[in-house]
């Protein structure tokens, strides 16, 4: 079985978001995990994809590339054997471009939302040889690893629940944007009255669905600190 250490976090870039944003002047990050399966190392999020000098500009991208990030770890591109993408926007799926022919599990209902104009760089979702599994709600992908639907940042937004011998662990994606919202909605059972969800009833039940999960630990795509039930924080 899995442990806690084979769920490995990759710090791929950092952001200051623009004044039309409401953390306008707030350093953003960006993460995804490498969780080391028997079946080889799968990807969950692929962060902000490179040479888009527009994006780069508006958000003061500094990018850490996960080719670079995989080798800190002690991995290559080419270990890698499934994604998981929470969502299609462009800071979680922009690297999927350097994975052709790699599985790349999504929601029917993502896919869809991402050929909408505006809502993601289409040719880092669309690109030679990407290789989409389309699924619809919850579902096992392998032995330890079971995606679960999220929606409410997203239509599809999906989280991903790893089995380790310690208990398990939730990749939130943004189903919660952070350990101090995650520790609001757990106390209070609702979320910040600050909070951007589009769809707030989803994002709440989704949260309440992931809490309820009782998870070990608990990571997030744009917050560095680890939810973790051991220590009481």
């Amino acid at each position: 079985m899995l442990s806690l250490d084979d769920v490995v976090p990759l710090h791929l870039a950092d952001i200051t978001f623009p004044e039309s944003h409401p953390l306008r002047g707030q350093i953003g990050q960006m993460f995804a995990f490498a969780i080391r399966h028997r079946s080889g190392l799968v990807l969950f999020e692929t962060g902000i994809g490179r040479g888009n000098d527009v994006l780069d500009r508006h958000y003061q991208v500094v990018h850490r590339p996960i080719e670079i990030e995989l080798e800190r770890v002690g991995h290559r591109v080419d270990d890698v054997r499934a994604i998981v993408n929470s969502h299609l926007h462009f800071d979680h799926c922009g690297g999927n471009v350097l994975f052709p022919g790699v599985p790349i599990y999504v929601q029917t209902a993502e896919y869809r939302a991402a050929k909408e104009p505006l809502y993601t760089v289409p040719e880092w979702v669309d690109f030679a040889e990407a290789e989409y599994r389309q699924i619809e709600g919850d579902q096992e992908l392998s032995t330890g690893l079971s995606i679960l639907s999220t929606r409410g940042h997203t239509p599809g937004h999906q989280s991903l629940l790893v089995d380790t011998a310690d208990g398990p662990v939730v990749l939130a994606g943004q189903a919660i944007y952070s350990k101090a919202e995650y520790d609001h909605i757990r106390t209070t059972g609702d979320v910040p009255p600050d909070d951007q969800a589009p769809e707030p009833d989803w994002y709440l039940a989704s949260a309440r669905r992931l809490i309820g999960r009782r998870p070990r630990r608990v990571h997030f795509s744009h917050d560095s600190h680890v939810w973790d039930r051991e220590a009481g924080t």
